[in-house]
């Protein structure tokens, strides 16, 4: 990315985050002229492909990172094991009327890739100034809604907006494990390339002996880094009572109130794949018995190995008396 030394605007509107580089000097961004409007697919960067639009650059120069308002900071921050519902709660909070939803945007996939360019802290700092460029596009209250592997690094997200609160999406590991063999993450095929940083986070001696072992340490990982977060500020949404989770736990847990119409487009909206194309509806339909049934013995050992014992640890932790169920499964 080729950035020109100009400061971030002043509340200039639809300027979208598109991408974001560290140097030396200070945090560079691309932004695109795209309004919040326009965020209507599954993840952000299918906009940014969709929506023809002109480019500007700015620079937060480096004795400037951080020192943003604590009021720029996300309303929530959606953390999940990939696979798990995660989208759909993104497209529902998007029907918020006082919500911006952004979903797995690349500038934060470019400052949290390893290995990381600066400090710690001063990654933090520039996460908050990433998430204050966000607050500029979206003048109201927004929820980021991260890539899968960004829960690796969910305690740095939490250090750098330490007053947002934040929910983990789980499925079944069985289900996940089912899913990320049959077609894996992008940077689960990327073994030479910057992926291979992240398989480290997931297994660094090398121990997996299989895929489906990599797939049930990888969930573990997930388990264990979610775990080092404050229960507090956090809640875990399970995949099997979404939807009406969405609004009985995860808009109020972000300070947003749900009303019967609100409530009403949620449900209807839940009614669609949540991954379909903007213009092209398409039914949802649960696969959760079907993953079941396609399961192997040796992803069955692997999870009850891996997966399921974090899991338990984190649910333990995040205990709470009554659950929300729903018949309509996402995926």
């Amino acid at each position: 990315m080729n950035c020109e030394r100009h400061q971030m605007p002043e509340k200039k509107g639809n300027s979208l985050p598109a991408r974001a580089v560290l140097r030396p000097d200070g945090l560079y961004l691309a932004l695109r002229d795209i309004g919040p409007g326009e965020l209507r697919d599954a993840f952000m960067q299918e906009t940014i492909v969709r929506v023809p639009a002109a480019e500007s650059f700015v620079q937060v120069a480096r004795e400037d990172i951080g020192k943003v308002a604590p009021a720029t900071a996300p309303a929530g921050l959606i953390f999940h094991v990939a696979r798990c519902g995660s989208t759909l709660i993104s497209q529902l909070l998007k029907t918020h009327d006082n919500l911006v939803v952004y979903a797995e945007p690349l500038p934060f996939n470019e400052l949290l890739l390893p290995p990381h360019k600066w400090p710690r802290q001063e990654l933090a700092a520039a996460l908050r100034s990433l998430g204050d460029a966000f607050a500029r596009h979206a003048r109201k209250p927004y929820v980021l809604k991260f890539s899968s592997w960004n829960t690796l690094f969910c305690d740095l997200l939490a250090e750098a907006f330490p007053d947002s609160r934040w929910v983990l999406s789980v499925r079944d590991p069985v289900e996940v494990g089912v899913s990320l063999l049959s077609r894996p993450a992008g940077w689960m095929r990327d073994v030479d390339g910057p992926g291979r940083g992240l398989r480290s986070y997931v297994d660094a001696g090398g121990a997996a002996q299989s895929p489906e072992e990599f797939v049930a340490r990888l969930y573990g990982a997930f388990c264990d880094a979610a775990g080092r977060l404050d229960p507090g500020r956090g809640r875990l949404v399970r995949y099997e009572t979404l939807p009406a989770a969405v609004w009985e736990i995860v808009a109020p847990h972000f300070s947003q109130s749900v009303d019967g119409h609100q409530r009403e487009r949620m449900a209807q909206a839940a009614r669609v794949n949540a991954k379909a194309p903007v213009g092209k509806v398409a039914e949802f339909s649960s696969d959760a018995a079907t993953k079941q049934a396609a399961a192997s013995p040796a992803l069955r050992q692997a999870v009850e190995s891996f997966a399921r014992p974090p899991l338990q640890r984190l649910e333990k932790l995040h205990a709470q008396p009554g659950t929300v169920r729903s018949s309509h499964l996402a995926d």
